[in-house]
Order: structure tokens, then sequence, then C-alpha cells
């Protein structure tokens, strides 16, 4: 996050109650990135000075995120205590979830979310719904099946209460540890088929989401068919989302790279068929990623296309010889292949960007 200093903010960083910490538009000094990392933020969001019109993408609105992850929090917030949940809540913040998917055009989705270390649980759980939603699409789902799906997907993480201290703990855990967690799926399942108004499919992604095709998961070690639908939906999104999060004890994962990992498991742990459909749903080269093209040159992705999350089109930025040029677009393709994704701009590019600004 200290390459960021200098930068503008592309997207706003907000706490737990949805109150805009830094808003967007703002440039980054070394006070607000200290602020940020202390408060367990690991990356962010920044203004790319060669694409500046280039919007960071949500698949969501941002009002429906903050009013999802708040849902969440309060819904394990009454589950600690024992507390019903207000399943009332979580449908309306489903059915907004529902809403912005319905009503966004885009053949290829990608998710633009911050989450500090603390915020990671209710970041997490929405992003699962909102990943599943989007696998849902052209699956012959119907409204009600969609509410359920996206219920069990936002609360898949419930059983997770009785477990905070292993679970809020900024380290990996320990064997002994791991195995305790692992009950959170069968007492998710029995916090979730007590409430009133959760569906018993609902309650099923809480127990199955850890399962595996190949009968490795837990914790009944179902295989194959005995899995139900909704809960191999939820097990891709699940994978996806913990690759491509920040963690005290590790780095996120690119979408690309994490995208691979779970074509590795596809056919074996996943389900073969709702990993190819995934891949079609969701930008592995998300919007404002920097790309070195296979000819060496340099370019930022614009923009989704409907040739596939693969092929997005981008600004070519610098030539092979990391030169600037005058920026312009192009689909990516046979002739502008991506070769790799980049952390930032090349050094010697920022050095050209710092001296053109003199």
């Amino acid at each position: 996050m200290s390459q960021a200093l200098g930068y503008q903010l592309a997207r706003a960083v907000r706490d737990h109650r949805g109150r805009v910490l830094l808003a967007e538009g703002v440039v980054l000094n070394e006070r607000m990135l200290h602020a940020l990392r202390t408060r367990g933020y690991r990356s962010i969001y920044v203004v790319n000075p060669l694409a500046p019109d280039v919007m960071v993408d949500d698949a969501i609105q941002e009002q429906t995120r903050v009013h999802a992850e708040r849902t969440v929090r309060e819904a394990l917030r009454r589950t600690a205590e024992g507390s019903p949940i207000d399943t009332r809540a979580v449908t309306s913040a489903v059915d907004a979830i529902i809403n912005d998917l319905h009503g966004n055009p885009d053949v290829v989705f990608s998710l633009a979310t911050l989450r500090s270390v603390d915020d990671h649980t209710f970041v997490h759980c929405v992003n699962v719904c909102v990943y599943c939603l989007i696998l849902a699409r052209g699956l012959g789902l119907d409204r009600g099946d969609l509410r359920r799906l996206g219920a069990g997907a936002i609360l898949h993480d419930i059983g997770k209460v009785r477990y905070r201290e292993f679970v809020d703990r900024h380290g990996p855990l320990t064997p002994e540890e791991f195995e305790l967690v692992k009950h959170h799926t069968t007492d998710g399942y029995e916090m979730l088929r007590r409430q009133p108004g959760i569906d018993l499919l609902s309650a099923h992604v809480a127990l199955q989401h850890h399962e595996r095709l190949d009968g490795s998961g837990y914790p009944r070690g179902l295989m194959g068919e005995q899995i139900l639908l909704f809960a191999r939906l939820a097990a891709i999104a699940d994978v996806f989302d913990a690759m491509t999060a920040d963690r005290p004890y590790r780095t996120a994962s690119p979408p690309h790279e994490a995208m691979a990992a779970i074509h590795g498991m596809a056919g074996q742990q996943l389900d073969e068929a709702l990993v190819r459909h995934f891949t079609r749903r969701m930008a592995i080269y998300p919007n404002g990623t920097i790309v070195r093209l296979a000819d060496g040159r340099i370019a930022v992705v614009t923009g989704q296309t409907e040739a596939g999350s693969g092929f997005p089109r981008v600004r070519v930025v610098a030539d092979e010889k990391l030169q600037l040029v005058k920026p312009f677009e192009l689909s990516t393709g046979a002739a502008a292949q991506v070769a790799a994704v980049l952390a930032d701009l090349p050094r010697a590019v920022r050095t050209q960007l710092a001296k053109s600004a003199v």
C-alpha cells in the first residue's frame, strides 16, 4: 500500500457503519496511509494517472453493499446473543443484490471491495452471496430460488460466531484449532434451520459449502450429486473470495491466479460445469488492472467484452521499451494477449510520468 503515496483514492473507504473515512478523490499522504494500515487495511484502490477515467467497477451499488454488510453484522450479533435473526432484513439485503444484478447489463462482472482485517467476515459473506447470485444467472432459477440461495450464501458462515477467538485472530490456525472451527458448518446449519423465515435449503448452504465432489470435504464427506446445487455454487464462491482477500498472514491472490487455482480443482473438488460458467461470468482482469501484453507493451484494462473474462479491452500506455506512448484502445486476443498482471506501473514509466508533471 506504500506505493499509493501521492495517488488519488479511486473508491471511498468506509467504516463498519458505512461512514466515510476517506472520500473518493483525496490525494493520499503518509498520515492517511498509516491510519488505514492501523485500521487493518492491506490494499486500496487508486486512480491510475494514465487512465484517470477508468472507474473501479463493482457488480452491485455501494449503498447495496453497505446495507448488506450491516445486515450480516447485525445477524451475527443477534446470533451470538441467542436472539432471533431479523430475516426480513436479510431478505431485503438479498433482494437489493438481486435487483442490482438484474439491472446490470454486464455479461462479465467484477467486485470492488475494500476490507479491513476486522471487517473480513462481513465483506466475505456479502461477496459470497454476490458471487453465488452471479453464478446463478443462466441456470433457470426463479426469484424464490434466488432468494433462498442468497440468504444461505450471505449467512453461510454464521456458525463462526462460536469461534470468534480463532476466526478473528491475526494469524493462521493450528491443526487442532482448524478441526474445531470446522464445526461452524454444522453449528451454522442448526442455527439457521431453527430460524423462522429461513428455508431449509438456505440452511444447507451453511452445512455443505465446504463439501467437495471427491469426498474430501467436511462435515460429512459428501460426494458428487449428494451435495446440493446451492452448496456447489457456494463452494466456488467461497474459495474464490477467500483466495482474493488480503489476510494478516498472507497476501491476496489476484483474480487470474485465483481462477487458475479454481480450474485446478474443477472436476475433482468443485463442479466443473459451474467452474466454466463462473469463468465466463467473472472478470479475471478487472477494470484498472495494469498488464503487460505478450509483445511487452504496458496497458491498463478499461472494460470487459462478450468474448469472455480473459479478453478485456485495454488501453496501451507504454511500448515494449517502456516508453510512454499516446494511449490507444484495443481488445485483447491473438494479437494482444495478456502475459502478466503488474502491481503498479513499471518504475521507468513512473519516472517519465513524474518528469512530465514537473
